[in-house]
């Protein structure tokens, strides 16, 4: 057994497929197949089930599979070491996220890491709540950004409370209103984005008893924009996930208000590799200094 044949493993669960995860690796796929099944001869054990769908986990499998994560993360702990001792800072940081984080934020908290730490990489995955803070609960994602409190078994450290807010196009007749009630949404044309931190507006509007017109389901954050702006809607979004756009297109809070709560989670702190753990103390310094210490708690 070799820690090529383990990363072979994971990749192909990741990537669903042997051809496409051959592809990202720079095999063959029958090379791929090879080393897999060379995996499950000396462990005796069948890992993967295979059929035209792609590939997933065994019974036998899903029981070794965190042990597999532990030696690969175990060999990622003693590559940093080994790499500071030499007067390196090197290692591999894999992140779940979602939009507006990899939109608004990860782009400045790596900028700024990598100044200090230069030879560390970055692997970012993309999905909704439940599947990257799965994969982390697996030990498949080191970090993982994610709603706060998190119902998985992870440990999480809060980072912000981000206001919800009602958009409209600027020239609707609602966008003059200094605030806004959930229940006049009612009525409305309503164009629902599907972020992947999208409970707590689904929570929100769940406490509150509110079905609104769902016309439109978007998980493109810019194209939700874009068709309030055209109005053909209104959407309740983060201010975080506005940042920056320029469209033509107004906020107006709730009344009362509300908020997305964020924040940052792996299985294990103590276990987590010198470069994960420093960059999630960074994530946490980086939020801390750029939004105001009354959003730095669990607000609503």
């Amino acid at each position: 057994m070799n820690i090529l044949q383990y990363e072979a493993l994971v990749k192909t669960l990741e990537y669903g497929t042997l051809s496409r995860a051959a592809e990202e690796m720079g095999y063959t796929q029958s090379g791929l197949s090879r080393m897999i099944n060379g995996l499950e001869e000396q462990l005796n054990i069948t890992l993967l089930e295979r059929d035209r769908a792609g590939v997933r986990l065994t019974p036998e499998g899903e029981v070794v599979m965190p042990y597999i994560m532990d030696v690969l993360n175990a060999q990622k702990s003693l590559e940093e070491v080994v790499g500071q001792i030499n007067g390196q800072q090197m290692g591999l940081i894999r992140i779940g996220t979602f939009n507006s984080a990899s939109s608004q934020w990860l782009p400045g908290m790596i900028r700024e890491f990598t100044e200090e730490h230069p030879d560390v990489r970055f692997e970012l995955v993309h999905g909704t709540d439940e599947e990257t803070s799965t994969l982390t609960e697996s030990g498949r994602l080191d970090l993982t950004f994610t709603d706060y409190p998190t119902k998985y078994d992870l440990q999480e450290d809060f980072l912000l409370s981000d206001p919800i807010v009602c958009i409209f196009a600027s020239d609707d007749p609602y966008a003059g209103r200094k605030s806004i009630k959930l229940e006049e949404l009612k009525g409305l044309p309503y164009v629902a984005l599907n972020e992947g931190v999208d409970d707590e507006i689904t929570r929100i509007l769940s406490v509150n008893k509110i079905e609104l017109n769902a016309r439109f389901v978007e998980s493109d954050d810019h194209a939700v924009v874009a068709m309030v702006e055209q109005g053909l809607g209104t959407s309740l979004m983060s201010e975080m996930m506005l940042q920056g756009f320029k469209e033509n297109v107004t906020q107006v809070p709730l009344n009362p208000p509300a908020y997305r709560k964020l924040g940052i989670a792996c299985r294990d702190k103590d276990k987590l590799s010198l470069a994960a753990s420093a960059f999630m103390e960074h994530v946490k310094r980086w939020v801390a200094a750029r939004y105001p210490e009354e959003r730095q708690v669990p607000l609503g």
